[in-house]
C-alpha cells in the first residue's frame, strides 16, 4: 500500500511540475524570464525522480524486512 501512495504522489507531482514548466515556457517573455530557468527546473526534475527511487527502495526493503521477521516469528 505504501508503494501505491508513493506512485500517486509522484505522478501528481510530476504532472503538476510538467504543466508548470510548459506554462513558464509559453509565457517566459511576458514574465521577463530568459532561458536561465531551464537549468534549475531540470535539476529539480532529476532530484524528484532520484528521491522517488530512494523512497521506493526503502519502502521495499522495509516490507522485505517485515516479511522476514513475520516468517521468523511464525517458525518459532
Amino acid at each position: 500500500m505504501a508503494s501505491r501512495r508513493l506512485v500517486t504522489v509522484l505522478v501528481a507531482g510530476l504532472s503538476l511540475f510538467m504543466v508548470a514548466t510548459v506554462c513558464v515556457a509559453l509565457w517566459q517573455e511576458d514574465l521577463g524570464w530568459g532561458w536561465w530557468w531551464a537549468m534549475p527546473v531540470g535539476g529539480a526534475f532529476i532530484l524528484v525522480v532520484v528521491g522517488f527511487r530512494v523512497l521506493v527502495q526503502r519502502s521495499q526493503e522495509a516490507a522485505e524486512r517485515a516479511d522476514r521477521e513475520a516468517d521468523a516469528a511464525a517458525s518459532d
